[in-house]
């Protein structure tokens, strides 16, 4: 499939199709037929945010992280409704070391939810975002997200962290709270 043999998406099935057909291109490493789709989605408003959001997932896969993060943000400051374009966007951040970036992130993609009544990325962002705030020694406040989440509530965070879990951070932020306190 190129792009001169494809018609404008009519319907989202066959806007999903076009997408799954750039990512498909990725997992082969065809970065140029991958992008070369993202591209034309993003030249027509119509399909520009799912351009968007598609050439970040590609660029990410590439490891290119600072370009999946400029299209994530170009995502979220023209459609800033999505919790998972927030939660996507403050992975990267955080991955980046971007941590006082990734708590905004976090941060919006819990409000989305809650104001969707979407709970999704709420629990995910929670966890995130305590890391983030543990990376920032805002103690407190990485204490707190923790506390709202339930216990043995983990997941995988990328690079060294490796799996986390709410007790892991708490164990961390209140021992870090009371070495400051001596």
């Amino acid at each position: 499939m190129t792009i001169e043999n494809m018609n404008r998406p009519e319907s989202d099935e066959e806007l999903d199709r076009i997408l799954k057909k750039a990512y498909d291109y990725a997992c082969k490493s065809d970065y140029p037929k991958a992008l070369e789709i993202c591209e034309w989605l993003i030249q027509d408003k119509s399909t520009e945010i799912a351009g968007y959001r598609e050439r970040a997932a590609v660029r990410e896969h590439m490891r290119d992280f600072d370009g999946a993060i400029c299209d994530l943000q170009r995502v979220v400051s023209d459609s800033p409704i999505e919790s998972a374009d927030f939660y996507g966007l403050g992975l990267l951040q955080l991955g980046q070391g971007l941590t006082i970036e990734a708590t905004a992130s976090f941060t919006k993609a819990i409000e989305l939810g809650d104001e969707a009544g979407f709970e999704y990325y709420t629990k995910g962002s929670l966890l995130f975002r305590a890391e983030a705030y543990l990376k920032q020694c805002d103690y407190e406040n990485a204490i707190r997200d923790c506390s709202a989440l339930p216990a043995g509530y983990n997941t995988y965070m990328g690079g060294a962290s490796g799996m986390r879990s709410r007790e892991n951070i708490l164990d961390e932020a209140n021992a870090a709270l009371k070495s400051k306190q001596r």
